[in-house]
């Protein structure tokens, strides 16, 4: 936030004379220089228009007399709680137009408008005949791909939430059904810990040629009381919609870590474990001091411990990927690209990054053999891998033909239906000790 109290002399046509806050001109400018870069990065932006309003009407001499009190103690507030990269300026009508760039959900787009309404609430102090803030969000690209739309979206959001008596309101009905289904989840999530119904069950990777265990991967399943199993898959990114992928994330290293070290000990027989890292959790770098404590904890045989990553997650953040990647390989972490081939397909991303392993997409097993695309496509990274001597898994490998096919290609490892279900971890250990 990098608000003036002034309009600089150097562009007064682009702030309001009044309040020396970006106008309407260069608020659109800034919005479409976030809209740009969600289009390249896959992010979300959410626009946010803010209006004080009296008890009565919205009239706007009483909303301007309002504005002009209360505005020195809204843009400190703004100032300490809205990052340097984001901005706010006034429209025309004396609203505030506050935008949100690189969110990863709508869950994201909540959380970060309640705890600024929050803050704002707590400083300004309403008089008699103030009803307080009411607030629209609009998000790209749910709402709109332009300017005009998300700016237009946002405010009929904003009327919405005067109308109901709410703090705020987005501008899709279905966005708020499911922020109100996955609040609740949310709080039912982190209980979800402490109640045991988290449960971490073991996927086994069998070698191709040597037909033994050679990997383990450890899979997250909640047990939820009402909804049933839900799959890994849907829970990893639930914890990413939801902001809690650290913490889904060290529940699961560590139940893991901890199965792996009783393994090595009791049969004798080194596998590599394989945890996979959302998005949130891989970018922030707490999680590389998590998983530090983890290790001096639980150690682990150097190079038995892999995490796996998107490869879209590595490609986001380039240049802060390549610090996380090279904190964790320091550690004795592999590094293991899972997915690949799924879209977004790098081949570069081999080269560039530290990278071990990586996992070849299901859908390209599954039509490999089906598809003359799909089986170029696999032949391709195949004979890249081999060539940079980096061991590829196949995930989601359900016949006997689609593994000698692999096999053929090189292919070191595969699980899936083929193999067998995800076990219990003390299922494992009979697993090991079966020879070939």
């Amino acid at each position: 936030m990098n608000q003036r109290s002034d309009p600089p002399p150097s562009h007064p046509m682009l702030y309001d004379a009044a309040t020396g806050l970006p106008n309407i001109l260069l608020t659109r400018e800034l919005l479409q220089r976030w809209i740009a870069l969600a289009q390249r990065s896959d992010r979300i932006v959410a626009v946010l228009n803010l209006k004080l309003l009296t008890a009565d009407t919205p009239a706007p001499e009483s909303t301007a007399n309002a504005l002009s009190r209360h505005l020195p103690m809204l843009v400190e507030a703004l100032r300490h709680k809205v990052r340097h990269s984001d901005f706010g300026g006034i429209s025309e009508d004396g609203a505030l137009i506050i935008t949100f760039g690189n969110l990863f959900s709508p869950g994201d787009a909540n959380r970060v408008v309640t705890r600024l309404l929050r803050e704002l609430r707590r400083r300004i102090a309403m008089e008699p005949g103030e009803s307080g803030l009411s607030g629209g969000v609009s998000l790209y690209p749910v709402d709109g791909t332009d300017v005009d739309s998300l700016l237009i979206c946002a405010r009929k959001a904003r009327d919405k939430a005067t109308l109901n008596n709410a703090y705020f309101e987005f501008y899709s009905p279905q966005i708020s059904h499911n922020i109100v289904q996955h609040t609740v989840l949310e709080d039912r999530l982190l209980q979800a810990i402490e109640y045991g119904e988290l449960t971490v069950r073991y996927r086994p990777q069998y070698g191709l040629t040597s037909n033994r265990v050679e990997g383990i991967e450890a899979l997250v399943h909640w047990q939820h009381p009402e909804l049933g199993m839900i799959s890994p898959g849907a829970l990893v990114a639930l914890a990413e919609d939801l902001g809690l992928s650290i913490k889904i994330g060290t529940f699961v290293l560590e139940q893991a870590v901890a199965c792996h070290s009783e393994w090595s000990r009791g049969t004798g027989h080194q596998v590599e474990l394989l945890i996979y890292l959302p998005a949130p959790g891989f970018i922030d770098r707490h999680f590389v001091g998590i998983l530090r404590e983890v290790l001096t904890k639980y150690p682990v045989v150097q190079n038995s411990l892999s995490l796996g990553l998107f490869e879209s997650n590595i490609l986001q953040r380039p240049e802060r990927s390549a610090g996380i990647l090279a904190a964790l390989t320091e550690m004795g972490v592999r590094l293991s690209v899972f997915g690949f081939g799924a879209g977004h397909c790098s081949l570069a991303g081999l080269i560039l990054y530290p990278l071990h392993s990586l996992t070849l997409d299901s859908t390209l097993v599954r039509n490999g053999l089906l598809d003359a695309r799909a089986r170029l496509m696999v032949e391709t990274i195949m004979a890249a891998a081999q060539k940079l001597q980096r061991p590829v898994t196949a995930s989601g490998v359900q016949t006997r033909q689609q593994a000698d096919w692999l096999r053929s290609l090189g292919c070191s490892r595969a699980q899936g239906p083929l193999f067998g279900p995800p076990v219990t971890a003390g299922e494992i250990g009979p697993l090991l000790e079966a020879g070939p």
